[in-house]
């Protein structure tokens, strides 16, 4: 191969390269927010449950059904170019939109609450009192959520999601001996997979992601179909490694008791304090940014439904008649950390079950919008992609029955 030859491919591979970190946006932050305080508790839970054989199996299956539903939110974003709730009004009016508003802001609140929990343990595991770790996580997310400008507050929160990488070094200071890796591998079938597989269908995938993603193309940078799917692609990747890291060192850490009370001090105690300090880290980075990206997609929703139209373009949401509504929502879910003797496991896995439920609801609305050539144009979705997102439908719905939610 010639010099010149060469120096055209490294230039190609540069420029794709390029491509690729110019197109990290709001997918790859919705997708790092969704691998939330609660979620990587909840996977440090699973994991220590020795059931790997069945979860990562049910983690890479989940990829293509992450990728679905958050590239058909991209679609229509770009299709329709209107913010998700003026576009439910539009389409299903106006108490169907209040309805479901109302019902998702429930959910987020309860999400909320799992994000203090995750900050605040954190905090109290390196020396910090409860009550000042609700405090700073209240003070900090209440901060960076009033920043005015979005596409300046998708970059801050892109910054902080490096630290999600806490959890690598996390997992190489553990030591596990043969015995451990297997034993990981090696739980049988309980009554309980089913429960774990809705909380883990709850993570990988939840209904604010639709919100988040809708709004963050109205409101950002999103310039095509293409360069949205790098996003949400990138996303995906760094999701499914970080989850499968983090459920790796739940099963590696063979510590003594449940996990499920508190999986924190139960790691520290498994595993060190130099483990339980990295992986601290990781849990406040993940609870701030999911707190920070869940409350802006709730006052976004919010704001849609209060004023009935859309609200200015490259602005976060958390100004006007839904400032107070959000400050409200932040301020109890931070309270309720202050609750004595809550289970930090348990209510991680059950809020992600809870979002799982919703799921279905959520995505039939989006493929009764995308269906609708009206609104969609060229971008409309066809027979073989709507067989795929009923399958994703009936998946949701028969975990949730199997699991003995529904």
């Amino acid at each position: 191969m010639s010099l010149s030859t060469t120096k055209s491919v490294d230039s190609r591979s540069s420029r794709r390269a390029m491509l690729w970190i110019l197109a990290i946006g709001p997918g790859v932050l919705g997708l790092a927010a969704d691998n939330d305080a609660g979620g990587m508790l909840s996977y440090l839970v699973t994991g220590a449950a020795h059931h790997l054989a069945w979860f990562v199996f049910a983690l890479m299956s989940m990829v293509p059904v992450t990728y679905t539903i958050q590239e058909l939110a991209l679609r229509v974003a770009i299709a329709t170019q209107m913010p998700y709730s003026h576009l439910l009004r539009v389409r299903f009016g106006r108490w169907w939109t209040a309805i479901n508003g109302i019902v998702l802001h429930s959910l987020n609140a309860l999400i909320l609450v799992t994000e203090f929990l995750g900050m605040t343990s954190a905090l109290h595991l390196i020396g910090f009192p409860w009550w000042s770790g609700v405090i700073i996580s209240w003070g900090l997310v209440i901060g960076v959520t009033a920043y005015r400008h979005y596409p300046s507050l998708e970059r801050l929160l892109l910054i902080m999601a490096i630290f999600n990488f806490a959890f690598i070094p996390a997992l190489i200071t553990l030591h596990p001996d043969p015995h451990a890796w297997q034993q990981a591998f090696g739980g049988g079938f309980t009554s309980s997979i089913f429960f774990l597989l809705l909380s883990l269908a709850g993570n990988a995938i939840a209904p604010w992601m639709i919100y988040w993603q809708q709004n963050a193309v109205w409101s950002g940078n999103v310039p095509s179909l293409s360069f949205g799917r790098k996003d949400i692609r990138l996303g995906i990747l760094a999701q499914v490694v970080m989850a499968g890291i983090v459920m790796l060192i739940g099963a590696l850490a063979n510590g003594s008791g449940s996990a499920l009370i508190n999986p924190l001090l139960w790691l520290w105690v498994a595993a060190g304090p130099v483990t339980g300090r990295l992986f601290a880290l990781g849990i406040f980075d993940a609870g701030f940014l999911a707190a920070c990206t869940i409350s802006l997609s709730s006052a976004w929703m919010l704001s849609e439904v209060l004023h009935g139209t859309p609200p200015p373009r490259a602005v976060t949401p958390t100004g006007g008649r839904s400032r107070w509504i959000h400050i409200f929502t932040l301020t109890i879910a931070a309270i309720c950390v202050m609750w004595p003797h809550l289970s930090i496991g348990f209510i991680a896995l059950w809020v992600q079950a809870l979002g799982a439920l919703w799921m279905p609801v959520s995505l039939i609305m989006l493929i009764v919008i995308a269906r609708d050539v009206r609104l969609m144009g060229p971008l409309v979705v066809h027979q073989r992609r709507l067989i795929a997102l009923i399958a994703i439908v009936v998946l949701f719905v028969t975990l949730a029955a199997l699991s003995g939610l529904a």
